[in-house]
């Protein structure tokens, strides 16, 4: 009996570990904060700046809010309670005891690498790009969150401060070389290939992959205003590869084309064409009618046809009656 008791509770536990003591599978992130530094500091290099320095309470207000965006799924600018990127960054000490100025960057995208957010979603971007290659700011700090989808959410906060404790970290930068992109005197950025309109003059954009909504608009010469209103999306809205942007609306009918005068083909005669060995073939000249010669046949036809019937008629009364008359006459003589 006590060993039936002892392997019962044997089984209870092992049961109870079997559900509960199994660690679930843990979704790496696609990139991480050190990561994300290093490539900023060496597009910076590809153009001939100094790097920024990391700075500590950057990097704590940069995870903060990339955390916020992971687990509200509401990804901009805006954090919580209505937050700015300045009011994070005081929030957890940044500046204290001088005035500070902050600005910020973020992406999120499905298995987006640490060189994607950079040269590829920030990179085009003017703004973006703009806090990346900044002159008036000279620390950074950068967050990592990974969300319930499998989307890797990127915040880097740039500033700098008047004085007080600046909170910069020392440590040497990571060294991410080796797999990372090769640095050149100009990043990487996917060229926007534009398309013809339809015949209405609608244009539908197809987005690749590196593509944002900044780079389509400026390769389309259209606001990012237009482009977000057309397309019903916010400057916070995800564009993913494939997906299809209005660039321009048509009026959806096809124009029905005219031709000018100028246009108008004159309509070509047929001409009978000539070798160089076969000579011309004469042209048939049609006769020309000519009145007939005045013999008797004509005179007559003429006078006893259309209007001079009657005279024709006439005549021949009075040659009768001259011709009987002359012979009456001669009998008599006789």
């Amino acid at each position: 009996m006590k060993k039936t008791r002892i392997l019962a509770i044997l089984l209870t536990f092992s049961l109870l570990w079997l559900f509960y003591g199994t660690p679930e599978p843990v979704q790496a992130q696609s990139g991480t904060a050190a990561e994300v530094i290093a490539y900023i500091n060496a597009l910076r290099a590809s153009y001939g700046m100094e790097p920024l320095i990391e700075n500590v309470y950057l990097n704590i207000a940069a995870q903060n809010h990339a955390d916020w965006i992971a687990e509200t799924g509401q990804g901009g600018h805006t954090g919580a309670d209505g937050s700015t990127a300045y009011d994070r960054a005081v929030a957890v000490g940044y500046g204290a005891g001088s005035q500070a100025w902050v600005t910020e960057n973020w992406a999120r995208g499905y298995n987006l690498t640490a060189s994607g957010c950079v040269y590829d979603m920030w990179a085009p971007s003017e703004a973006h790009l703009d806090n990346m290659l900044t002159t008036w700011h000279n620390e950074f700090g950068v967050g990592v969150a990974l969300d319930s989808d499998g989307f890797t959410v990127y915040v880097a906060n740039f500033g700098h401060t008047s004085g007080g404790d600046t909170g910069q970290v020392t440590s040497d930068p990571v060294d991410i070389t080796p797999g990372g992109p090769t640095v050149t005197t100009e990043p990487f950025i996917n060229p926007i290939v534009t398309v013809t309109p339809a015949p209405d003059g609608t244009v539908i954009h197809t987005v690749l992959y590196g593509e944002t909504l900044w780079t389509i608009a400026d390769a389309y010469g259209i606001s990012i205003t237009d482009l977000l209103t057309l397309n019903g999306l916010t400057e916070d809205s995800v564009i993913y590869p494939d997906e299809q942007l209005v660039i321009f609306q048509g009026t959806g009918e096809t124009p029905t084309p005219t031709l000018t005068p100028e246009e108008a083909t004159p309509t070509a005669t047929p001409t009978r064409e000539v070798t160089p060995t076969e000579k011309p073939a004469q042209a048939e000249v049609t006769p020309t009618p000519t009145e007939e010669a005045n013999n008797g046949g004509g005179f007559l036809a003429n006078i006893f046809s259309g209007d001079t019937l009657w005279v024709g008629i006439g005549l021949v009364a009075v040659s009768v009656f001259g011709l009987a008359l002359l012979l009456f006459t001669s009998s008599r003589l006789k």
